[in-house]
């Protein structure tokens, strides 16, 4: 379990849980069906002492949302708020306890009500990866000049998180880049700060990207050898493309 706050969604075992519960309701399920799924699903939490009391708030954070706490759950987050389970990981930390405690308190005193305005069952908003393999990018940077970028793979598995395998080039110039300069897979390697040396490699997932496509330009397409990179360790937005073509050439310097 990691935490990175006191409140009940600062969690990720809650954060996977109301995951979970959203994407069984964007498939057309009942808040009721959802919750049994989660419960079956994770029921392996309810043998951690520590996981199990989030398990069963997380169901009830989105009950409330959508809808009204069943009783039962209602039930047993009372219980494991009022008897304290779940806190031993907090007590090495006494102000962190308090603000936790007090998450809890408040959390209990809102579900304990029917949620007066419960939200719309959440829908499935498809968001595929914007551009195809092999195409040749032209990205304008902040300087109004132009460095290149090569579209490397398409994932659209999870629908709403389409995504690009995209690889920086060593390119910068006031002119767009030509096809011929992508063929020559001039990749743009990284050895500012402490990269040492590392392909400009990323997943683009759908994070600013109509901010983003206004300074992008396709300018062609070329076919992808099995040489080329296939993968990369990191995601970020599409705000990022074309970030590391100044820092690269400054380190050069």
């Amino acid at each position: 379990m990691g935490s990175w706050g006191p409140g009940i969604a600062a969690n990720d075992t809650v954060a996977d849980v109301r995951d979970f519960m959203l994407d069984r309701l964007k498939e057309g399920a009942s808040l009721a069906d959802a919750s049994s799924r989660a419960i079956r699903y994770f029921k392996e939490l309810e043998d951690d002492l520590d996981d199990a009391p989030l398990l069963w708030q997380a169901i009830a954070l989105i009950q409330w949302t959508y809808g009204k706490v069943d009783d039962a759950v209602l039930a047993r987050v009372r219980h494991d708020i009022e008897s304290e389970r779940g806190l031993d990981i907090w007590r090495d930390d006494p102000k962190g306890l308090a603000k936790r405690k007090g998450a809890l308190d408040k959390f209990l005193e809102k579900v304990q009500l029917a949620n007066p305005k419960p939200s719309s069952p959440p829908k499935t908003i498809l968001r595929s990866a914007p551009f195809e393999v092999g195409d040749c990018l032209a990205v304008r940077i902040a300087d109004g000049r132009y460095t290149a970028a090569l579209v490397l793979k398409v994932n659209n598995e999870n629908p709403e998180w389409g995504k690009n395998l995209v690889a920086g080039l060593d390119y910068l110039d006031e002119e767009l880049p030509t096809l011929a300069f992508f063929e020559e897979r001039k990749w743009l390697f990284k050895h500012h700060g402490n990269w040492n040396g590392k392909p400009d490699l990323l997943w683009f997932i759908p994070v600013r990207f109509r901010e983003a496509s206004k300074r992008i330009a396709i300018v062609g397409k070329i076919q992808i050898r099995k040489s080329d990179p296939n993968d990369a360790a990191a995601h970020g937005g599409w705000n990022l493309l074309g970030d590391q073509i100044l820092l690269c050439r400054s380190s050069k310097s």
